[in-house]
């Protein structure tokens, strides 16, 4: 059994033995013979190595048939050019150098001129530019206050395709045209005619109504249905008088 009371004496402590440090071993590839990957600054992995020999120039080593004597001619031609354009548009040379640091800017620079003020007598006193182009006068047309030609074949166009439009939408909804109806003025004399008959009709029927009007509630059914018959009866009679009273009447051709 792993629990014994000899596990509680104190022990001394022993420092474990480290192991050795792992060094790995450089890798050492043979670089070959190549000249990929030699031109620029960054160098790639298995690039070949070119070696510059002293002289080796192409064509003849000699420095005035050499590059180096061409490049110094292309320079002194290109000096001769630039001194020319200065003096050509009357260069002062070389520009003023940049102010140091030490140098102090100058300050309390004031101007007492109203910019506003200048500005305005600037453009009063303005002399205005000179036109040679004659504006053209439009009220000298012949066709000048007329309605222009295609403003009338574009109404036409509109009206075109509305009565189209309406027609369709007649066709779809099965619309039919309705003739609109025509008002013809009543005669004085017949209205008057009409008016009276109509008088002696209310009288007729106010006199039956005057019979049964007393009789508030009543258990016949039958004589209560006369009495609401009268009564609209009268009520029709009265409103048919009063628009007839009024004047004029407009009938129909039907």
């Amino acid at each position: 059994m792993n629990e014994s009371i000899y596990n509680l004496i104190p022990r001394e402590y022993e420092e474990p033995e480290k192991m050795p440090m792992y060094r790995s071993r450089p890798v050492t590839r043979e670089i070959p013979n190549s000249t990929f990957g030699c031109h620029g600054s960054t160098r790639i992995l298995g690039c070949g190595v070119v070696e510059k020999k002293n002289g080796a120039l192409f064509g003849n080593p000699k420095p005035e048939y050499g590059l180096t004597s061409t490049r110094n001619h292309e320079k002194e031609k290109f000096r001769e050019s630039f001194n020319g354009y200065r003096s050509r548009y009357n260069d002062p040379g070389r520009r003023t150098g940049v102010p140091s640091k030490e140098d102090k800017p100058i300050y309390g620079l004031r101007s007492n001129k109203n910019y506003i003020t200048a500005n305005a007598v600037e453009c009063i006193l303005k002399v205005p530019k000179k036109t040679t182009e004659a504006t053209a006068n439009y009220m000298d047309k012949e066709d000048f206050g007329r309605i222009p030609e295609y403003l009338t074949h574009v109404k036409e166009e509109i009206q075109r395709e509305n009565a189209m439009i309406e027609r369709y939408i007649k066709e779809q909804t099965g619309r039919v045209d309705v003739k609109p109806i025509h008002y013809n003025e009543m005669d004085e004399r017949e209205r008057q005619d009409l008016v009276n008959t109509l008088k002696q009709k209310w009288a007729s029927i106010n006199k039956e109504y005057q019979k049964i009007t007393h009789l508030v509630i009543t258990d016949n059914a039958a004589r209560a249905m006369r009495k609401t018959r009268f009564e609209e009866e009268l009520d029709g009679l009265e409103r048919d008088i009063k628009k007839l009273s009024r004047g004029t009447v407009l009938v129909t051709d039907d």
